[in-house]
């Protein structure tokens, strides 16, 4: 691939960090015309959407950043000009939306598994002395997370209970930003134990193996008061079914995984007056938010490096379920 040349507003991004993503492994194995990416966007770009580096050079009015300064980019590329952008929703860009798919850097557009990439001024936030290998998983991983919870803030009151499911890339977000943001007691699911060990350093309060009882632990634990949100952060029929049967009357559940299970809603198929979203992204202000939480100290970010040249054997490690925490690709 030739170096991208940055135009007017743009920066050209010297790569130190990508993140691999669950959703690369289905990217790569789409079926043509398969949904949802396959469905949605057309093959022959690269991938790499949890991105960190440094400027390489600035473009035509871009005035506040230099050769070297580490920057984050967001992973939602957005146009700027649509409605939803003036209103702060970059996430649901009109532009650059594609279905169910927001197209960005990675996803329908070449992105950061190069040495280099292009990206406009607007979509990149400075990060000082932090890391960018560091920061890399919070580009996607976090941010996600970070706006799943921030749906949810009005929910969770003192002597309130949150629900997480799935506690991998995702799933050890969502648990710490719950329990900076709020004071709820927070639940947290998965299929493996050693993965519940982790949810416990990340601040859950209880953890379990998903099961036939685990609706009735959960309302056991939390004296019959269910969940005020859950965040389903996987996405199956069963994971779905869970998050109705714990729901709260003026509870929430917000789906965010993508393993393509459904669930049906109507009058006494979740409690009554329980909102239920589907949550896309995230926004800009979100990446500047938790940015500000890693460069305070007070998120533990878990990831392995690989080298760029081995990128095939994070991907086969990210398939297996054997990382501990996210790949990140480094380059020198």
């Amino acid at each position: 691939m030739p170096v991208p040349i940055p135009g007017p507003g743009e920066v050209l991004i010297r790569m130190r960090g990508a993140g691999l993503c669950r959703s690369d492994l289905d990217i790569i194995g789409s079926r043509p015309g398969s949904a949802p990416y396959a469905a949605a966007l057309s093959a022959g770009f690269t991938l790499g959407h949890e991105n960190a580096g440094q400027a390489e050079y600035c473009g035509e009015g871009v005035t506040d950043l230099k050769p070297g300064d580490n920057v984050a980019v967001h992973n939602m590329h957005h146009c700027g000009n649509c409605e939803f952008c003036h209103e702060g929703h970059e996430q649901s860009c009109a532009t650059f939306s594609r279905g169910p798919i927001g197209m960005t850097r990675g996803v329908g557009i070449d992105g950061g598994l190069a040495e280099y990439m292009v990206v406009p001024r607007r979509e990149l936030v400075p990060l000082g002395d932090l890391d960018p290998v560091l920061i890399a998983p919070l580009t996607d991983a976090g941010v996600t997370s970070y706006r799943a919870v921030k749906s949810v803030l009005d929910r969770l009151k003192p002597g309130s209970t949150a629900l997480v499911i799935g506690v991998g890339g995702l799933g050890a977000y969502a648990i710490q930003f719950l329990k900076l943001l709020t004071c709820a007691t927070v639940f947290a699911v998965d299929r493996t134990e050693s993965r519940l060990a982790d949810a416990r350093r990340y601040g859950a309060d209880h953890g379990f193996v998903g099961g036939d009882r685990t609706a009735e632990a959960i309302f056991d634990l939390s004296g019959g008061r269910g969940a005020d949100a859950v965040i389903d952060l996987v996405g199956t029929d069963a994971t779905l079914a869970l998050a109705a049967a714990v729901s709260r009357a003026h509870g929430r559940i917000v789906l965010v995984g993508l393993e393509g299970g459904s669930l049906a809603v109507g009058w006494g198929r979740l409690a009554t007056t329980c909102q239920f979203a589907i949550s896309l992204g995230s926004t800009l202000a979100d990446l500047r938010e938790t940015c500000r939480l890693a460069a305070e100290g007070r998120l533990i970010i878990d990831y392995e490096s690989f080298a760029f040249g081995d990128v095939e054997t994070a991907l086969s490690r990210l398939r297996d379920g054997s990382l501990n925490g996210r790949a990140v690709v480094t380059f020198d």
